[in-house]
């Protein structure tokens, strides 16, 4: 039994769809049991700041993948999980980290990432802990969602620290990540730093867009601050993001993000999907 946490999220669907394909039992651990999951899996309620509901969820489970919100309470709902797990019995946890965590950052999110994967190396080194496989891609394709509507009403996109380059990673590339290590062997103990195929701007990446529907759409530039309202408003947040675009502010951290790596080809035995293959399949979404 797999246990997912995050199932309902971006990057938590397609693991629990493709660990399906492979013909896992996968259980899904979710604050509303009303959440849209396939029938095949089974949903538990139960949070992460809940240590009783996570050991209800935990029964059973030999692997966990740990996806959590990245957000100030990342450390100690990683904490509770992995202790938790090491109660249960649990073999192996792959919790999906950062980018900033591979390189030692110190910025907010990487900070809390990379406490949370402390705590999970501290657990398994107790006699049976669970062993830890730590997943750090950069960032997903799917965040020019956040443009959908900007592009819908207006035709532009307002965003802020648009030069970088910056290796995009397709959300379900880091699923087939999760999932091949979940359910090969030789990953125990392993942190993989994976990305997409190419470095994109934003700028190039308003361009594939606006040549996929056929029309133009202008990139306007705006102070991070400026942006935060909408975040919040798309259910993302402000904070993460205000952390991630001031990131690309700092030349150590451009340099990382825009390399592309052989790590994800090397695990998973195919290339990963390019952003124009993500566009191909989620172009309503600007239309």
């Amino acid at each position: 039994m797999i246990l997912v946490i995050g199932a309902t999220g971006v990057v938590g669907r397609h693991v629990t769809a493709q660990l399906l394909e492979a013909g896992e039992d996968v259980r899904a651990l979710v604050r509303d049991r009303e959440a849209a999951l396939s029938p095949q899996v089974k949903v538990v309620q139960g949070d992460l700041g809940d240590r009783e509901s996570l050991a209800a969820a935990l029964s059973g489970v030999e692997k966990v993948f740990l996806l959590t919100t990245g957000g100030p309470e990342t450390p100690l709902h990683d904490a509770n999980l992995a202790t938790t797990a090491a109660d249960a019995g649990v073999k192996h946890i792959v919790k999906l980290s950062i980018i900033g965590a591979e390189y030692g950052f110190s910025d907010l999110v990487s900070t809390w990432h990379l406490a949370g994967e402390r705590t999970l190396r501290q657990v398994a080194a107790r006699p049976g802990g669970p062993a830890w496989t730590f997943l750090r891609p950069g960032e997903f394709m799917s965040n020019v969602r956040l443009w959908a509507n900007q592009i819908k009403t207006q035709g532009k996109v307002f965003w802020a620290s648009t030069e970088p380059a910056v290796a995009v990673v397709d959300p379900r590339d880091v699923a087939a990540m999760a999932v091949t290590v979940l359910t090969t062997p030789g990953h125990e103990g392993k942190t993989y730093r994976f990305g997409g195929p190419e470095a994109l701007t934003v700028a190039e990446r308003v361009g594939k867009i606006a040549a996929a529907l056929g029309r133009d759409i202008e990139l306007v530039e705006v102070p991070i601050p400026a942006l935060l309202g909408a975040v919040k408003k798309a259910g993302r947040q402000p904070l993460v993001v205000e952390t991630t675009l001031g990131n690309l502010g700092r030349e150590e951290f451009r340099i990382q993000a825009k390399k592309v790596l052989p790590v994800f080809a090397e695990v998973v035995g195919r290339p990963p999907h390019t952003f124009d293959e993500w566009l191909a399949a989620h172009l309503d979404i600007f239309r």
